[in-house]
């Protein structure tokens, strides 16, 4: 059997939404799997083909054999797998987050499991340690998600399709190093200033208020930690405003910006004064303008 499994890109937190809000990204990794090899054989072509593994410590791999445990059932020694990557690791666009999902995705149909998505988000979830990647991953669209009493509850929400743009920096952050930068308690005012923009926040995208996403998209319990610690952020962050964006904030934990345009003619411009900034501060970036995907995962037979 040879299937192939398209999982796409994700921006989580999208400001005050720590930990809870993800978007999904027109930005995909395509995985082949084959089941009648005689080893395990991982090819990895595209974004981070130096640096992913391809043996047992591969993202994929494990996410399979964590989803066959689950179920209690033994993979196939002789798997080959494909992996076409387009989404850049370590950048907070949920390269992880994709990994997981598509190992998910593989296994339930080499083991025959139903593809029941509840337990796989559950499953992705507990891999990741939060939902706020996996769940628009799988989901698509604008998704809010919760963690109670180890299940995830997860909800799409309303959202209009709004220009934007992604700024990577050549700067790897992953999200465990980063987490080590955030305070281990925050003040009630700092969670009521979240609380407020996130509310509204769901409404702006729903809506296209570009204004309203302007205040909205604001945040004091994780980005004035995370800014910092990456050269030229909050820099570019500031350039992106100056030029007329909408709003800006860390794509996930960083170190990429997510680029709210208020139209498509400001591409050239925002993303001209993005790079200098970083460039001044020592770092080489790319720059990506996905569109906002409205479906998720996927998984296909071939």
């Amino acid at each position: 059997m040879t299937l192939r499994v398209r999982v796409p890109a994700t921006s989580a937190n999208l400001g005050p939404g720590f930990d809870s809000l993800g978007l999904t990204l027109d930005l995909w990794n395509d995985l082949e799997v084959e089941t009648e090899g005689k080893t395990l054989q991982i090819s990895v072509e595209g974004e981070g083909h130096q640096e992913i593994a391809r043996d047992k410590n591969n993202a994929i791999y494990r996410a399979m054999q964590a989803y066959a445990q689950r179920h209690l059932k033994p993979l196939p020694e002789g798997l080959i797998l494909r992996c076409h990557n387009r989404i850049p690791i370590s950048s907070g666009l949920g390269s992880s987050a994709a990994a997981a999902i598509a190992g998910i995705l593989a296994a339930a149909e080499i083991l025959g499991i139903p593809q029941d998505r509840a337990d796989q988000l559950d499953c992705a979830t507990l891999i990741e340690g939060h939902p706020d990647n996996v769940a628009p991953c799988l989901m698509g669209g604008l998704v809010a998600a919760i963690v109670e009493e180890q299940q995830v509850i997860a909800r799409n929400l309303p959202i209009t399709q709004l220009p934007l743009m992604v700024a990577v920096p050549d700067f790897h952050f992953s999200t465990r190093a980063s987490r080590a930068n955030l305070p281990h308690e925050i003040s009630r005012r700092d969670a009521v200033y979240n609380l407020g923009r996130l509310a509204l926040l769901t409404h702006a995208l729903a809506s296209g208020d570009l204004d309203l996403l302007a205040r909205a998209m604001q945040d004091k319990i994780h980005q004035p930690f995370r800014l910092p610690v990456i050269p030229g952020a909050q820099e570019a962050l500031t350039a992106a405003q100056n030029e007329g964006a909408a709003a800006v904030a860390l794509s996930g934990a960083g170190p990429s910006l997510l680029i709210f345009l208020r139209d498509e003619n400001q591409f050239e411009r925002v993303s001209t004064a993005v790079r200098q900034a970083f460039s001044h501060a020592g770092l080489e970036s790319r720059i990506f303008s996905p569109k906002i995907s409205q479906t998720g995962a996927s998984m296909e037979i071939i």
